[in-house]
Order: C-alpha cells, then sequence, then structure tokens
C-alpha cells in the first residue's frame, strides 16, 4: 500500500477533483451563494491525512521559523476604549431605531459587516497564510429554502488557503442570537463539547484529522464556526483557531446589527404554520400521478442541514416532500428516493426575481439551460428550468409575494413538466 502523500500536479488534480464534488452536492435544493456549507466539506479533504508538520508549515499553520518575514501581529483588538472627554451633560434623547430594510425588498445579512472586512479586522493571515475568499459565479438565491435563511439574516464567509502539499479551510456563518443559540449551545455540550470561553456562551469540538467546529454567542449574534486542514490537527493549529475566534468575537460583539426583513402582508398566506402536514392538495398526488400507492400526506425530508444555525434559519420556509414509487428498479445512479419535493419562502418575490433574472443571463444558456416560461393558475409567473434536454426539471412559482419551487427526482416517466405544474395549482387553490 503506497502510504506517500500525493504531491505536485497529484496533489493539484485531487484537490480539484474534491473540490468539484463538494460543489456538484451544492446543487438544485441545497445550490448556495459563497461557500455556504463549504465549511463542513472540509473533512472531505482532511480525511487523506496529508503528512507531517511540515505541511502545517507550509501551509502557514503553524508559523514557520524559515519565514523570511513575520506573520503581522492581529490589527483587530477592540479593547478598553479611550477614556470620555467631559463634557456638559445633554439633554436625553430617545434611543434611535435600528434602520429598516424595505418591507418584501433583498434581504441584508444582520451582521453588518462583510466578509473581506471581518478577514481584515480579525487578522485571518494568522490563521491562514494565503486566505482566499471562496465565491460561486452564479449570483443570487438558488432555492426558496436558502432565500429563506438570507431572510432570517444568516451570512457565510469561507475561505481555503492551499499549497503544493496542504489545504486547509476556514467558515464561519453569522445569525441573529435568538432561544435557539443557547438550546443548540447546551445541546453541544451534551455532546461533549468544550467551553472554549469566548464570547458569552461557547463551544467547540474537534478530532484529530477533521479539525474543529463550534458555536460562539457574542453580544446580538450566533456565529457557527468549521475549521479544517489536511495534515495533522495539533495544539499549535488548535491555538491559532482559539486566537482568531478570540479575535473575531472582539470584532463583532461593539456592531449594531441590522434591523430584521420584514416580508409584504401578502406573504401572510405562505408563513409556516407547523410542519409539512399543514401543506395541502387539493387534488391528491394519487389522483395526479394515477397511482393509488403514492402516500398523500408530505413529509419533512432528512435532508442535509449541516448544522442547529441552519436548521433555524430555514424555520420559516417549508421543505416538503411526497415519496413517489419507483417504476423501475433502482440502478446506483439514484441518489436519492424518487419524491416530489415542494419548497415556500414566504415574502420571497425577491429571490423568484433574481433567480429570474440569473436564468435569463447568457451563463444560464451557457450551462445549456433550458428556461420555459409557463402558465400556473392562481400565480402571478412562473418558469420551468432543466437540464439535460428536459430532465431533471423544477418549477418556480410567484405567488403572494412568495417563492414556490416543485421538482421531481426518481426514474419514474411522469410527462414532468405537466404534473409539476398541476402539484403547484394543487397547492396554490387549497391554501
Amino acid at each position: 500500500m503506497n502510504t506517500e502523500p500525493p504531491t505536485g500536479d497529484d496533489l493539484t488534480r485531487m484537490l480539484v477533483s474534491m473540490k468539484k464534488n463538494v460543489l456538484e452536492r451544492a446543487t438544485d435544493t441545497t445550490r448556495r451563494r459563497p461557500g455556504r456549507r463549504f465549511g463542513i466539506a472540509f473533512g472531505l479533504v482532511a480525511l487523506i491525512g496529508l503528512g507531517s508538520a511540515g505541511g502545517a508549515v507550509a501551509m502557514g499553520f503553524v508559523p514557520s521559523p524559515f519565514e523570511g518575514l513575520a506573520q503581522p501581529e492581529p490589527t483587530a483588538v477592540v479593547s478598553t476604549p479611550p477614556a470620555p472627554t467631559p463634557t456638559a451633560t445633554p439633554t436625553p434623547e430617545p434611543s434611535a431605531a435600528p434602520s429598516t430594510q424595505p418591507v418584501g425588498g433583498t434581504p441584508e445579512p444582520y451582521l453588518p459587516i462583510d466578509c473581506a472586512t471581518l478577514a481584515t479586522e480579525s487578522s485571518l493571515t494568522s490563521l491562514l497564510r494565503a486566505p482566499n475568499l471562496l465565491t460561486d459565479d452564479l449570483e443570487g438565491p438558488f432555492a426558496p429554502v436558502i432565500a429563506a435563511e438570507d431572510q432570517f439574516g444568516l451570512d457565510d464567509c469561507n475561505w481555503d488557503s492551499t499549497s503544493e502539499t496542504a489545504y486547509a479551510s476556514f467558515a464561519i456563518t453569522s445569525a441573529p442570537r435568538d432561544a435557539r443559540a443557547s438550546e443548540a449551545v447546551a445541546s453541544d455540550r451534551a455532546e461533549g463539547a468544550v467551553d472554549i470561553g469566548i464570547g458569552d456562551q461557547s463551544t467547540q469540538i474537534c478530532t484529530e484529522y477533521l479539525g474543529c467546529r463550534g458555536t460562539v454567542l457574542v453580544g446580538d449574534y450566533w456565529l457557527d464556526y468549521y475549521y479544517g486542514q489536511s495534515v495533522d490537527f495539533g495544539e499549535d493549529a488548535r491555538a491559532l483557531l482559539l486566537a482568531h475566534l478570540e479575535r473575531i468575537a472582539d470584532v463583532v460583539e461593539p456592531l449594531d446589527p441590522r434591523a430584521p426583513w420584514v416580508a409584504t402582508d401578502a406573504a401572510a398566506r405562505w408563513t409556516r404554520t407547523g410542519d409539512c402536514s399543514t401543506i395541502s392538495l387539493a387534488t391528491p398526488l394519487s389522483v395526479l400521478f394515477s397511482d393509488p400507492a403514492i402516500a398523500d400526506g408530505a413529509r419533512t425530508p432528512d435532508y442535509e442541514r449541516n448544522g442547529r444555525l441552519l436548521t433555524a434559519a430555514r424555520d420559516s420556509s417549508y421543505y416538503c416532500e411526497w415519496a413517489v414509487p419507483e417504476a423501475t428498479p433502482p440502478t446506483e445512479m439514484s441518489a436519492s428516493p424518487p419524491a416530489v419535493t415542494v419548497q415556500i419562502a414566504a415574502g420571497a418575490r425577491w429571490g423568484f426575481e433574481a433567480r429570474e433574472e440569473y436564468l435569463a443571463g447568457e451563463a444560464a444558456s451557457a450551462q445549456g439551460a433550458d428556461v420555459t416560461p409557463v402558465t400556473v393558475v392562481g400565480a402571478e409567473d412562473a418558469t420551468i428550468f432543466c437540464l439535460e434536454a428536459g430532465v431533471s426539471c423544477s418549477l418556480d412559482v410567484l405567488v403572494d409575494d412568495s417563492w414556490m419551487r416543485v421538482s421531481y427526482n426518481g426514474q419514474r416517466t411522469i410527462g414532468e413538466k405537466p404534473v409539476l405544474i398541476a402539484v403547484a395549482e394543487s397547492i396554490i387553490a387549497a391554501r
């Protein structure tokens, strides 16, 4: 068995292949804007267990004694404020309300700082010697459940750093702090997470090769983070990560959050009121498919959410499915059980319009996408989007200022487009 770590072109091909696999997993309902959920994918890369502390030095995880220039000291320490200058006591005024976001407009992250600024102010180069902010060529949300995360105020920052011998990534996701945040901390601790003493509450779970993940609650914010590297994860790397998290907490804590996003009144008809059992069909799916074996009740699928923060962010949206029996025996290509899935994000007109704008552009056309406007009774607008010459289609619908997506996964021949339209019209009629 060859135990030598890959180097040069072999390593490059391996990393490109792994990144491609990660991105391919992020398509359709889990397709994200820049890097979301990429942080958890470091485990795939870390499992290769490349090499030794020499690789860590090469990557800059452990400061190298052979480095020509010393790493700059952290510059983002938010410490003791300057002593106030004595002034006359002003007349008390009411506290200014936080700036509001346009009702139903494009949501902004709750944390009022972008990823590049956060990296600079927290001295990310002390953790990753050459951080590369991960971006995606596509723009806008890719599915209603992702639009719902944006409306929650969630934001992702993801970086990687590579050399010829090693790879590392750091990801941090921010969102409003609420009761669910403390529940997540308590749950992590029950699973063995340690308190790292950062912010108001914090947790961390580390493994030798898979790096560390955890939560930091500080000020108005809930932060989830992931860090991993392809070389052995030792105490030196943990110390660098801990110092970086402390600097992030110092940067974030004094920031005034943006005001919460607000949906339009029309969207109230699609505000989530429970689980998927509250989504009804005017015409049962068994009738639409002419198959009495299809269960008429919807359920919440066991899809990967990668963290309690994402779970909380999606609590306001519907992601439901109806199981559909296979028409033919499953093959190795069957990635998941066949099902009709429905996603609904109340108030996400902005997301539907952003998606439509992207699909109308040259980038989507270059991918061989087939985009067809269709009529859906009860909806303001609708588009069928298919890949691979009509295979793998999704129906995006704008109704009551809200974004609905209906899609089908499976091998059954269903006359896909008409059935997707019928499912959408049945849900709208029953609302």
